[in-house]
């Protein structure tokens, strides 16, 4: 009889876990901005990606959100860059997190723009710089079972020691990387990119019953009956990327429970949406 009870209740606790669960009200995020209409990495289509001009540009076009990606520099500072290698955007070679802030910043952020020449920013320095009332969202990269370069957890001390609880969503791929942050700090909004690879991927969205995110970001072509069920059911809203097009914004931007979206071109969505949104 007590195998059996104990057996119920930890089922019951699974249940809790992995269904009954209650994501965090995101309506602050909303309060000075109806509706969210993000730099995805700035405007890269007009500025070199993730840099102090491309972020700068698209404020400039009318956004009132970034997106962003961040790493850690293997002498612990927080930078904002996407790829995990230098090769595609920058003059350097290797893995980011193989490298200090002072290397990195060595380097050309702008290496295939004829012409420019930009630095890698560190965190820091994007906060410091942009409007006060700018909405981040933070991708963290790292898509590993592990918390290699801690990258989550510096993230959670940095929202921390800069007040931005309420301006900053910490996204990823991986719903291990948004349960440590949970872990660490329930209160710091979090959001599960929405993909469907295969199921044997940490990218799979199956991760939304570990992770408990409180906001989904799929991808414009995976917006499908999955995301639009979890989010009806938990009231969750939905910020979708990257949407390049014209078309494709107006169509989002119809449906109810998105309630952002991240495109490459600043000026194409701010001047597609934003007088009807904002």
């Amino acid at each position: 009889m007590f195998s059996l009870l104990l057996t119920l209740a930890l089922l019951a606790m699974l249940l809790h876990h992995f269904f009954i669960w209650k994501p965090l009200d995101t309506s602050v995020l909303y309060q000075k901005h109806a509706y969210l209409l993000f730099g995805h990495r700035g405007t890269p289509e007009c500025e070199p990606e993730n840099t102090m001009p491309s972020f700068e540009r698209a404020i400039a076009d009318g956004c009132n959100a970034i997106e962003l990606d961040v790493y850690r520099t293997t002498d612990g500072h927080l930078i904002v860059f996407h790829d995990d290698t230098l090769e595609r955007t920058t003059n350097g070679t290797g893995r980011v997190a193989d490298h200090t802030l002072a290397e990195l910043q060595e380097l050309n952020a702008a290496h295939h723009w004829p012409g420019r020449e930009e630095r890698i920013p560190t965190l820091k320095t994007v906060i410091d710089t942009l409007p006060n009332d700018i909405i981040f969202n933070f991708e963290i990269k790292n898509f590993s079972f592990f918390s290699e370069q801690r990258t989550e957890l510096e993230l959670v001390r940095f929202i921390r020691e800069n007040n931005l609880r309420d301006r900053v969503i910490l996204s990823s791929f991986n719903p291990l990387n948004i349960w440590r942050v949970k872990m660490s700090d329930p209160k710091i909004f979090t959001a599960l990119l929405w993909y469907n690879p295969s199921m044997l991927s940490l990218r799979h969205p199956i991760g939304v019953h570990l992770s408990h995110p409180d906001l989904f970001h799929p991808f414009e072509e995976n917006v499908n009956w999955g995301v639009q069920f979890w989010s009806r059911v938990k009231r969750i809203p939905m910020h979708v990327w990257v949407v390049n097009d014209a078309e494709g914004m107006k169509k989002f931007a119809r449906n109810p429970m998105i309630k952002g979206i991240m495109s490459d071109n600043a000026k194409l969505l701010v001047d597609t949406l934003g007088d009807e949104l904002l």
